[in-house]
């Protein structure tokens, strides 16, 4: 009788509904206390109206921020590597087709962001970390009728739970451009997606220069609907999903995550024999 008991608490509990905000605070903080990771990675991304694939596996340590990535779809066998050399603030690449040797780009250049919709400084948690974290702020009276919960679910052969995200007004706004800025400074302070403000200008590189009194067309906020998997026990998203005015914008799936694993330099070395640069 007491183990059946123990089994009817124990399954009420999980059947009973999580607060959706104190799920994203856990999952928020626990984001910020992370050091390695290791997982696999399907990017679904809407560029020039199409979704675009690309599925990776990769190694990343936050700091010093270093990652290593390669890639089974849409060409297998790329990999790229941040840092290129300790100390450098450059990308090498070995795009397994002509002119089939390795190069070192500009991470913020057109050739490396071509068909993307992040920089490979985007890679992991930190970005939508802090994309959160400022959403949080600017909503914080508002939050708690912002954030809901839509149930449990398995995912990758983990219990998670389902979060979803409404900013209450999101729509397309201006911006006037200060002398100086960028792309990506404009996106940043405004806390949104650099392709996402490329996209609405109908801009052609992130590197087109940007004249002090111009008028963008930007987003209120980073999307118009956040949907997050989290898992249960570690408190990390497993799925990101970004809706905005014209329906998915992105999805971002994590398999096989590895949390905290013991990575060293060697993991981020083209020396590394593991490697084919």
């Amino acid at each position: 009788m007491l183990r059946k008991a123990l089994i009817w608490v124990m399954g009420g509990l999980w059947a009973q509904a999580p607060e959706p905000l104190s799920l994203l605070n856990s999952m928020l903080d626990r984001l910020g206390t992370l050091r390695t990771l290791q997982y696999e990675f399907k990017k679904y991304e809407r560029v020039r109206g199409k979704l675009l694939l690309e599925h990776m596996r990769f190694k990343l340590r936050r700091n010093p921020f270093a990652v290593y990535g390669y890639q089974y779809s849409p060409r297998a066998g790329v990999e790229v590597l941040y840092p290129a050399e300790p100390g450098s603030k450059r990308i090498l690449v070995k795009p397994n087709s002509f002119p089939y040797v390795a190069l070192t780009l500009d991470p913020y250049g057109d050739l490396i962001l071509e068909n993307q919709h992040q920089t490979i400084l985007a890679t992991g948690y930190d970005q939508m970390r802090t994309l959160l974290l400022a959403a949080r702020e600017k909503y914080r009276t508002q939050l708690k009728n912002l954030v809901r919960y839509e149930g449990s679910l398995t995912w990758d052969g983990r219990r998670c739970h389902k979060l979803v995200l409404s900013p209450p007004a999101y729509r397309i706004t201006t911006y006037t451009v200060q002398a100086g800025e960028n792309l990506f400074q404009i996106a940043e302070k405004l806390h949104v997606g650099w392709y996402k403000i490329l996209e609405l200008n109908d801009l052609s590189s992130p590197t087109d220069p940007l004249p002090a009194g111009r008028v963008l067309k930007v987003p209120s906020d980073y999307g118009k609907v956040i949907r997050l998997i989290v898992d249960s026990e570690r408190h990390i998203p497993l799925v990101i999903e970004v809706e905005d005015e014209k329906g998915l914008y992105e999805r971002y799936e994590y398999y096989k995550v590895e949390v905290d694993p013991p990575l060293t330099d060697f993991d981020f070395s083209r020396k590394n024999p593991a490697y084919k640069f």
